[in-house]
């Protein structure tokens, strides 16, 4: 009798540090960006973008529309938001390589900052527009390098280090919440080079900047439409985004054919759609 309680108190004690042990490989199993999971950091460090070209639409859509006190508020928020999240993500990094690409997104910022501040004119959009893409390609530059310090990280998992379906299948999930999170930032970039195609503001790459924004949206949605990480409540959110892009049409964009609060409104409907998207990738399980 008193061997049956003995063997069953054992495989009792067996189970529990079994259960325990597995507690902890799975807690091992999830490294994180500081407080944060490495999809959320990748998420922030992928909006700092779409909140740049948000601040320089709402800038040059208030040269000439200087009374919308929506656009004045948005550009506000815009930037406590980016500032905020910058701060964040430096704060929670321990890279060296990511820290600094990160205060190099800050360095740039300062100048950027002090023109979108500014009374909207014509003179500090040109120079918005000139700043903004080099302050894109840093945040952009953020997000590989975090990326990469994802990857490096599940390396040093116990259990996750050889498991190359695991760590395959985690890089495609980071991948597709970078090309949804690049494309919540598009749509923001296409309405900036919308209103950048006004007279005064207008260069010779203007129209061809359009175009390719244009088309790198349309050929980013396919993507989206066949991953792998599509369920139904994912699908329906990008049904929702396609019928709000259904609403832009090139030929139009080209003839300047929408009013410039028409093209204001859909950009941010279109972010906010991609922004669901990617906040879906975001919380995927694996």
């Amino acid at each position: 009798m008193r061997n049956n309680y003995l063997t069953a108190k054992s495989a009792y004690i067996l189970f529990i540090l079994g259960i325990t042990t597995f507690s902890i490989v799975n807690a091992q199993s999830k490294p994180k960006y500081g407080v944060m999971t490495y999809n959320k950091a990748i998420n922030i460090s992928e909006k700092q973008g779409m909140l740049i070209q948000k601040m320089a639409k709402d800038y040059l859509y208030m040269v000439e529309n200087s009374d919308d006190d929506k656009a004045s508020r948005d550009l506000m928020t815009s930037k406590i938001i980016f500032e905020k999240q910058n701060e964040i993500l430096s704060k929670n990094s321990s890279n060296k390589a990511t820290k600094s690409k990160i205060k190099k997104v800050g360095n740039l910022w300062v100048a950027f900052k002090k023109h979108i501040e500014s009374t909207p004119n014509f003179d500090d959009a040109k120079k918005i527009l000139n700043l903004n893409t080099d302050l894109l390609k840093e945040t952009e530059s953020v997000v590989r390098s975090i990326v990469i310090e994802s990857k490096n990280a599940n390396k040093t998992i116990k259990g996750l280090a050889n498991d190359d379906s695991y760590n395959e299948k985690d890089l495609e999930l980071k991948k597709i919440i970078t090309v949804s999170g690049r494309q919540r930032m598009l749509a923001q970039r296409l309405a900036l080079y919308y209103l950048a195609n006004h007279p005064t503001l207008k260069d010779k790459n203007s129209e061809q900047m359009l175009k390719n924004i244009y088309n790198e949206i349309d050929g980013m949605n396919t993507p989206l439409l066949l991953s792998d990480f599509d369920n139904a409540e994912i699908d329906e959110k990008i049904a929702n985004a396609l019928t709000i892009w259904e609403l832009i049409t090139q030929n139009k964009l080209g003839k300047q054919g929408y009013k410039h609060k028409e093209i204001y409104d859909i950009s941010n409907k279109l972010t906010r759609a991609y922004n669901e998207i990617t906040t879906l990738y975001e919380h995927t399980k694996l």
